[in-house]
């Protein structure tokens, strides 16, 4: 099995930072994994959030980069 290329992320909170600004606290539920032409062919999830909008994002792994 290869390593995977991107990590399956939520945001699982917003808040307020310090300036008044709206910030959000992301969390990771899994990986994503691209095929040779670097489409996303396949997703492992580790865990669900309980309370959340329904929304994934994919991220690259900074290991995949390298």
């Amino acid at each position: 099995m290869t390593k995977p290329t991107h990590s399956v992320i939520y945001k699982a909170r917003s808040y307020q930072a310090d300036d008044g600004t709206t910030k959000h606290a992301y969390g990771t539920l899994g990986a994503a994994w691209a095929d040779e032409n670097g489409q996303i062919n396949r997703i492992a999830l580790d865990t669900l959030p309980v309370s959340w909008d329904g929304v994934l994002y994919l991220r690259p792994r900074e290991e995949a980069t390298r």
